[in-house]
């Protein structure tokens, strides 16, 4: 399990809205905290003519980022949670990778939305190669202007399931966080259909098309207490859920009716990580959500 956080910080209090839960992991899993601030250059700079005739406003920076840093460190080491911090020059995504490479850290957390916008923490140079590049576990989250700030407390862990063996491969991590935390265990299986508007559902076509999704209700509902068999007995609580619908709408839709969720998700496919968190589904829940989404590639499972 994750005992070592990084968590990226631009100085803005949207990016800011992940140290909550942050905090929470950290405290139930006994981890540490780095907490990680980059100022915008190249290292090799460092020498140069050009490092020398900047070098006042790039250490006025660093004393910037380092008293910023302070302050949240602060914050957090009143809160019990065991934190150093750091301050590096260069390009975000390729920073936090490195730090998180140099320090063994084994998971990172990033809000997706901060001083640089949505477009470059989501699509852009920052979250995007540190989603594409790493295969360190990723806690997202992305504060809608809707809502503001998410709930600052962990009320359940959801584990959504599409009836894959891939999707089952972070069941043990959602397990342990929800026995470490204290709080449930949601096993939400999403049934994807397509409603055929065209159907008459007095019609013959259309009592099959009930008999189909009654049928497809009942397979969910029997997956999902095979699933929970085999978590039974443990130290929390287990919840079955299912629904008919889109899967990114019905989870979406879940979370915000439940705050305080956590969502655990795996990556599918050789795709890994650009494929679920840029994809249709999970992508969805990221910006859509405000609901702090866990990324686990299922080798990272395999190997813990």
């Amino acid at each position: 399990m994750f005992q070592h956080i990084l968590v990226g910080l631009d100085g803005s209090p949207v990016a800011e809205s992940i140290l909550s839960y942050v905090s929470t992991l950290a405290k139930a899993l006994a981890a540490r905290v780095t907490l990680v601030h980059v100022i915008p250059g190249v290292p090799e700079w460092h020498g140069s003519d050009f490092y020398r005739f900047f070098s006042p406003l790039i250490k006025q920076e660093e004393t910037e980022a380092y008293g910023y840093l302070r302050r949240v460190t602060d914050r957090l080491v009143t809160a019990g949670v065991t934190v150093q911090s750091r301050v590096v020059v260069g390009e975000a995504a390729t920073e936090i990778l490195k730090t998180g490479q140099q320090d063994s850290v084994d998971l990172i957390a990033l809000a997706t939305h901060g001083r640089s916008g949505l477009r470059r923490w989501v699509y852009g140079s920052v979250a995007e190669k540190v989603l594409h590049t790493t295969h360190i576990p990723l806690l997202l989250i992305r504060p809608t202007e809707e809502q503001a700030v998410p709930s600052s407390e962990l009320t359940q862990v959801v584990l959504p399931l599409d009836g894959s063996p891939v999707a089952e491969t972070v069941l043990p991590v959602a397990e342990e966080l929800a026995r470490r935390c204290g709080v449930p265990l949601v096993l939400l299986r999403v049934v994807e259909v397509l409603p055929l508007t065209f159907v008459d559902p007095m019609s013959m076509a259309g009592g099959n098309y009930q008999a189909l999704l009654d049928g497809l209700a009942t397979a969910a509902q029997e997956y999902v207490e095979r699933v929970a068999a085999t978590v039974q007995g443990k130290d929390f609580p287990v919840q079955r859920v299912t629904a008919m619908g889109g899967p990114a709408e019905k989870i979406v839709r879940y979370t915000h009716e439940h705050p305080g969720s956590l969502v655990v998700m795996a990556t599918h496919g050789r795709t890994g990580v650009k494929e679920v968190v840029l994809g249709s589904v999970a992508r969805q829940i990221v910006l859509r959500g405000n609901t702090p989404t866990l990324v686990v590639r299922p080798s990272v499972v395999a190997d813990t």
